[in-house]
């Protein structure tokens, strides 16, 4: 019986490590009404994030091509990338991720050694992506470890409490915090660019479905007020 015990918290114990620290995420001020900052936002893609991924999904290409993004000048066509990890497609990354991980994620690299990059990120273990918002944000360092101890693992940790700041970006805390949010903006209007279009149309549908069911229940009283009286 105490085998049997001993095995379980073994398992339990391995069961936890492997699940990896819980990092919160942060709460992304996006807001689809605010073409300039999706516009903002499709300006720094097309010049810093376009070298690698493609959107080749964006269906609003009067916004992509005042901002420059057009398949021409995505890399669709290269073969041979570093570590042989090809960059994903960003065209519907909020989507799949959500706008917090997203934003979290641009906002957690540090510097990695140990990694061919030299950079890692707290959200993507071992991430193929080079630090290129460094040069914004700032280098950052790993001052505390994810794991509280060997076996228990410290939930519930914001990027913030496992990285600081090293050597200021050309952009201050405030400013790196407003381009990310332009970005995520950016991202989340490509997922799903009628999405306001779509919830106004919504509320017209829900009120005239509410006036019909008013009319209808008008008409069903008009109707049985002579039947009752038969």
């Amino acid at each position: 019986m105490k085998n049997y015990f001993i095995l379980f918290l073994l398992f339990f114990s391995g069961f936890v490590i492997a699940s990896g620290p819980e990092i919160e995420l942060d709460k992304t001020p996006i807001n689809l009404h605010d073409m300039q900052s999706i516009k903002r936002g499709a300006t720094f893609f097309a010049t810093n994030c376009m070298m690698c991924h493609t959107m080749v999904y964006l269906r609003y290409n009067q916004l992509a091509q005042q901002a420059g993004i057009t398949y021409d000048k995505m890399p669709i066509h290269v073969k041979n990338w570093p570590l042989n990890v090809v960059p994903p497609d960003l065209s519907l990354e909020t989507d799949v991720r959500g706008v917090d991980w997203v934003y979290t994620y641009l906002h957690s690299f540090y510097i990695d050694p140990t990694r061919p990059t030299g950079f890692n990120n707290l959200l993507l273990p071992n991430t193929a992506m080079a630090g290129i918002l460094a040069a914004y944000q700032g280098q950052q360092v790993l001052i505390k470890t994810p794991y509280a101890s060997q076996h228990i693992v410290d939930h519930h940790l914001q990027w913030y409490d496992l990285i600081e700041l090293q050597s200021q970006g050309s952009m201050t805390a405030t400013e790196f915090d407003a381009t990310m949010t332009d970005v995520v903006n950016f991202l989340a209007f490509a997922a799903a660019p009628y999405y306001m279009e779509q919830t106004y149309l919504g509320y017209w549908v829900i009120g005239f479905l509410l006036l019909l069911l008013v009319l209808v229940y008008l008409l069903k009283k008009e109707y049985w007020k002579d039947i009752n009286r038969e």
